[in-house]
């Protein structure tokens, strides 16, 4: 990812939260999406370029190439799997890429968009020591701090196992040792 590149985010979680503001950092424009009008408003007070609302526009990747002249993003931040890969990779231009990020839920892909497009597809679980050490860099350098939406007391992780399934959150839920 580069400065004038074009990143989607999907929803309000704490990987897409953490990703918008680095797309901030970086000069990059970002198009998230959310289902709640107030998420909305704090992603473009964090500086979201366009935000869809994936309720109202359920064919939410039409308004990503809407918003790109028909071109597609050049990065997707792929978190929601099966559910959403579809749409990410109809959003997605042609020889971009897609990370796909955390555990995702289970599905069946059909791989034909993905070869028409030449989308590099890339799964992240954990990345590298030496991205892990670029990222920290960054974050000291420009004093990011993270989103974070709740923290629960490790007696009461199973509540924040919770509220991360409600997906009412916005950033990341901490659980405090």
């Amino acid at each position: 990812v580069k400065a004038g590149d074009t990143v989607l985010l999907l929803g309000t979680g704490g990987v897409s939260v953490f990703a918008l503001q680095f797309c901030k950092l970086m000069g990059v424009k970002a198009i998230c999406t959310s289902s709640s009008e107030e998420k909305i408003d704090r992603l473009k007070a964090m500086g979201a370029d366009e935000v869809i609302n994936y309720r109202t526009h359920p064919e939410w990747q039409d308004k990503v190439l809407e918003l790109t002249g028909g071109k597609g993003v050049d990065h997707t931040v792929e978190v929601g799997g099966a559910g959403t890969l579809e749409r990410s990779i109809a959003a997605t231009r042609v020889a971009g890429s897609i990370g796909l990020i955390g555990v995702l839920t289970g599905g069946e892909i059909n791989p034909v968009n993905i070869m028409r497009k030449s989308i590099r597809l890339q799964g992240i679980y954990v990345g590298s020591r030496r991205v892990f050490e670029d990222m920290n860099a960054a974050i000291s350098q420009h004093g990011l701090k993270p989103v974070i939406s709740d923290t629960f007391a490790f007696e009461d992780a199973r509540d924040a196992f919770h509220a991360m399934r409600a997906a009412g959150h916005f950033g990341k839920l901490v659980v405090k040792a």
